[in-house]
């Protein structure tokens, strides 16, 4: 049976307790407000693999001295629309919201800016930062890769990572969404089979292999082999262009060279990230993007419906259930409300309920 949800808890708060944790374990006041930042926003876009149930994992990573608690940010600039960013070994917040703002601000004169960043951490959903572009009038585009989770196709042993890319678009009207594409390059979340596992169901054919690699519907046997990649080849391929993005050009692990931040506590991760950011001004005005972007949209939305479904643009829902949880709170399960409970303790820090009792 899966937790209850408990009472949803303001993002104000839930957001103040976690600076407090990452100034806890040596983070600047800053560097935790980013972070805090980076793991609430995912929760209040319904992305709750990648909000506060990270916290613990990024406090521990710092306070076990594999990621950086005072990092410098080295940046240069080879070219006028390129930047390279060494993270120092910085949490994934830090590092992409860095690269997500000098692709702006590069785009901003040039038109269009690039910025590729090495030696970094999980950077929670890749969404958050993307989203930053279109406040200032740009799409921007974002990819990282993670550590080995799924084969190449016709492989049978973990290589690359989910590897996640997200897309962001300005809206076309101030009343509509902006557009948000946030999505992994595996055929399904590895959470999916971990939660088979423990109620002892199978899991759809299709989703994983074995260590064998041969197909397998058992899900404790997909644990230990590997998750498939979405769209057969295609997946694959995918993730193999943003290996090249994130890795090859930044100089950071790649494949098997990507350290798990859960199973790994000897190495640092060492990911990378690759950013684009498109400045629209001036490619067109704003009045052109409103009808170019809002036609075609308009036109999807009328399209015919099959039986009981209903058409939505990526970012509409997430956009609905920002609202809803900004009015209601961002609600936690139970375990990881306990383990914010007891990572409060392990830290020195009020408990969460002190900060909502403030908030």
């Amino acid at each position: 049976m899966a937790d209850e949800t408990q009472q949803g808890v303001a993002a104000e708060a839930l957001e103040r307790f976690c600076r407090a944790i990452m100034q806890a374990v040596g983070l600047s006041k800053d560097d935790a407000h980013t972070v805090a930042w980076a793991l609430v926003t995912a929760n209040l876009e319904g992305i709750d693999t990648h909000g506060v149930s990270r916290l613990a994992l990024y406090a521990h990573r710092v306070k076990a001295g594999l990621a950086s608690a005072q990092p410098t940010l080295r940046w240069s600039h080879p070219a006028p629309a390129v930047a390279l960013l060494d993270a120092d070994n910085a949490l994934g917040p830090i590092a992409a919201t860095a690269a997500a703002d000098e692709a702006v601000r590069i785009a901003q004169t040039q038109g269009v800016g690039m910025v590729t960043v090495a030696h970094t951490n999980h950077a929670a959903a890749l969404s958050a930062y993307t989203e930053r572009a279109t406040a200032k009038g740009c799409m921007a585009l974002m990819v990282c890769n993670t550590p080995p989770a799924m084969p190449p196709w016709g492989g049978r042993s973990a290589f690359f990572g989910t590897n996640p890319l997200a897309f962001s678009a300005p809206a076309p009207t101030a009343e509509a969404a902006p557009i948000i594409i946030d999505m992994a390059t595996s055929v399904v979340a590895r959470g999916n089979i971990i939660m088979a596992a423990r109620q002892g169901q199978s899991i759809p054919p299709g989703w994983a292999v074995d260590v064998d690699g041969n197909p397998t519907t058992d899900a404790q046997a997909a644990l230990a082999g590997s998750v498939l990649p979405m769209a057969g080849a295609k997946g694959y391929a995918l993730a193999l262009m943003i290996e090249m993005l994130s890795a090859t050009l930044s100089g950071s692990g790649w494949g098997p060279h990507v350290h798990s931040p859960y199973n790994d506590w000897q190495t640092p991760t060492d990911s990378g990230i690759w950013c684009l950011a498109i400045n629209l001004a001036p490619l067109m005005s704003a009045e052109d993007y409103t009808s170019r972007l809002g036609n075609m949209l308009d036109a999807i939305h009328a399209v015919p419906t099959a039986e009981g479904q209903q058409i939505r643009i990526p970012g509409e829902r997430r956009m609905e259930i920002r609202a809803s949880r900004l009015s209601a709170g961002i609600p936690l399960d139970n375990a990881t409300r306990a383990e914010l409970d007891n990572l409060s303790i392990e830290m020195g820090v009020p408990a969460l309920a002190t900060f909502e009792v403030q908030a």
